[in-house]
């Protein structure tokens, strides 16, 4: 075959082309790796879910060692924490590349688009884009959530929204510096 430098089809080889094979938009998330997708978790409509405290209630400093706690560690890096249990659930359903800090309510994760199973319901595994069978799996982990001070029943509980960014409806997750609708 002849070299095609230095000829007009060369300067295709500069463009900055998403490989968009999931009709993602004008993301340029692809690098020889696999098609990302941001998701952003919001738990709502519950009792003792915060997400930056060890089980959802607790204060960071009235735990102790002896409860299994890391003196001076806050409670959302806490192991067993529930911030660390619901990434550890979300990690059941796909590949997770990167977790964003937490704050009461919510948290991002970047994941692989072709290995997370966002399907409707437990018994169906076809590619949905509504998550609801992540959202409740979530849901059922924060309510399993028992106080870190004594062990007994949290009585926590919370709605899980998924909404996911980097698909055919929500595209755009990156736009100049800010987090597209996210911002």
């Amino acid at each position: 075959m002849p070299s095609l430098l230095n000829t007009v089809v060369t300067a295709n080889y500069q463009r900055m082309t998403p490989q968009d094979t999931y009709g993602t938009g004008s993301e340029f998330g692809q690098f020889g790796t696999r098609p990302m997708r941001l998701l952003k978790i919001v738990g709502s409509s519950g009792a003792n879910r915060s997400l930056i405290l060890q089980d959802g209630q607790t204060a960071d400093g009235s735990l102790t060692a002896a409860q299994g706690m890391i003196p001076g560690v806050v409670g959302y890096k806490q192991p067993y924490s529930l911030f660390s249990r619901l990434v550890r659930t979300l990690q059941t359903f796909g590949e997770v590349y990167v977790v964003g800090q937490p704050d009461a309510d919510s948290f991002m994760a970047m994941v692989s688009a072709d290995t997370i199973n966002d399907a409707d319901s437990s018994n169906s595994n076809t590619a949905s884009t509504t998550y609801t069978l992540l959202e409740a799996a979530l849901a059922a982990e924060v309510a399993r959530t028992v106080k870190a001070t004594d062990g007994t029943a949290g009585g926590c509980s919370a709605t899980i929204t998924v909404t996911a960014y980097g698909t055919a409806a929500n595209k755009n997750f990156f736009v100049g510096a800010a987090l597209g609708t996210f911002a």
